[in-house]
């Protein structure tokens, strides 16, 4: 027993030193009058890398309630199944993520991508009256393909 406490109090004590060793990048930084932080500019976002690899199996389905109808019924439903996914070797590369608006209040997402190379797919696509049944309608691929400069606005309507 005696142990744990000598254990938990040495945990308690390491806690605050932690937090404080952080504190030593701030140390260098100067102070910016007024002046200096009025004529500061930059860019607001988030810019992401990613190498993504996907484990084959299980599937995506997206299910229609009401088919090509307004009215739910269970002789309309319709399945769209993406089934096993793969991918190998996707890179994407310094891709920016910024909000924007205009002053007519409308607003959107800017997603930048300066290079992307894809090697992806899909093994079966299947559509049916029910998830995941019925024969594939075929494969889709993607393999070696390299994108630079691709800019997506996303806006709601």
């Amino acid at each position: 027993m005696k142990k744990l406490l000598v254990l938990a109090a040495a945990i308690l004590l390491l806690v605050p030193a932690s937090a404080m060793a952080g504190m030593t990048a701030f140390t260098n930084m100067d102070e910016l009058s007024s002046s200096e932080m009025a004529s500061t500019t930059g860019q607001a976002g988030i810019t992401l890398r990613a190498s993504l690899t996907i484990v084959t199996g299980g599937y995506i389905a997206w299910g229609d309630d009401d088919g090509c109808t307004t009215t739910v019924n269970a002789t309309n439903q319709g399945w769209l199944t993406l089934k096993s996914i793969w991918s190998t070797g996707t890179n994407l590369t310094d891709v920016t993520i910024d909000v924007c608006s205009n002053t007519a209040g409308d607003q959107w997402i800017v997603v930048g991508i300066p290079t992307m190379t894809l090697n992806q797919g899909i093994r079966a696509i299947k559509v049916g009256s029910t998830r995941d049944s019925d024969d594939s309608m075929g494969e889709l691929q993607i393999v070696d393909l390299s994108l630079a400069a691709v800019t997506i606005h996303v806006r709601g309507h």
